[in-house]
């Protein structure tokens, strides 16, 4: 048996960016950026980070998100950039990010 779901178009992604979040707090979680429509983010706690970077929702915290360790990355299908949050273990460490359009 088959179905017929119609045409499909099938398509890759029209641009890139690319941003950092530079002195994260450790006491209140923030975005990574500023509000940008996007379908996938590609987050990393920078290489030179001495402690975790937790990732999550407007209330992350360190029991709850999910823990970057220097380097470590993390990928997410994701409609803007602005709904990643992010809270430091040690304050002033800083992510990077590439999103894709």
């Amino acid at each position: 048996a088959s179905i017929d779901i119609g045409d499909v178009e099938v398509k890759g992604h029209a641009a890139i960016g690319q941003g950092r979040n530079t002195n994260i707090s450790d006491t209140t979680p923030e975005t990574i950026g500023a509000s940008t429509a996007c379908k996938h983010v590609d987050l990393q706690a920078y290489p030179t980070n001495t402690g975790a970077i937790y990732v999550g929702a407007d209330d992350v915290t360190a029991a709850e998100g999910i823990a970057l360790y220097a380097g470590d990355i993390y990928s997410i299908d994701i409609e803007n950039v602005n709904i990643i949050y992010v809270l430091a273990e040690v304050d002033g460490e800083d992510v990077r990010y590439t999103y894709y359009v």
